[in-house]
């Protein structure tokens, strides 16, 4: 008697889970969720390879690296898939400024961090003074956004390539410089340099 008790005890609730879950699926309750062909489109939020920092405005990762000539940080850059950075916003530049800032004070442009922003007679070999100088990006992106110093780049014909002023100037008379860029030689070492390169999905 008690066994039979039991049993009932047990089967009735599994009877009605059951019943409820056959109408569950005959009334179409239950659907399955299939996965969708992954494309461009449908692709969340981009992410970065470990010590990339992912910037969503871009949909690109940023690294900063450490002194380097103009030449050798685009070879680098071009070595982890990517190029010197190029900067299309306000709010881009500010954070490749963010990310390539020492916290101290620059007393030279030494100090500063080279951008992927670079003269066309410097790129090309074959250049003649006919044809017209302006800049470029290295990684060939439009060059829509321009933050020059004040007064800057100046007619050096030595200052072919770009550097951004990452750090506040020691030198009050410079303050206008601070996140904004300048023309300078290309041989130097820069104490920084930001590479940039499309996001991971």
């Amino acid at each position: 008697m008690h066994v039979m008790k039991f049993l009932l005890y047990i089967l009735i609730p599994l009877s009605e889970a059951f019943i409820s879950l056959t109408k569950h699926f005959s009334r179409g309750l239950h659907q399955t969720r299939s996965l969708a062909r992954f494309n461009e489109s449908n692709a969340g939020p981009g992410h970065c390879e470990s010590k990339w920092t992912y910037f969503n405005e871009t949909n690109a990762c940023y690294k900063n690296f450490f002194w380097s000539t103009f030449n050798a940080a685009e070879s680098l850059c071009k070595t982890v898939g990517g190029h010197l950075t190029s900067i299309h916003s306000f709010e881009e530049n500010s954070f490749v400024a963010e990310m390539s800032k020492s916290g101290n004070r620059l007393t030279d442009s030494a100090q500063a961090t080279w951008i992927g922003l670079v003269r066309s007679d410097y790129l090309n070999s074959n250049w003649n003074s006919s044809l017209t100088v302006k800049w470029v990006w290295t990684d060939g992106t439009k060059v829509d956004f321009l933050a020059w110093a004040p007064n800057k780049p100046n007619a050096k014909g030595s200052e072919r390539c770009a550097l951004l002023y990452s750090d506040p100037h020691a030198n009050s008379a410079y303050a206008l410089w601070y996140e904004k860029w300048n023309g300078f030689t290309c041989i130097p070492n820069l104490r920084s340099f930001v590479c940039k390169k499309m996001a991971l999905h």
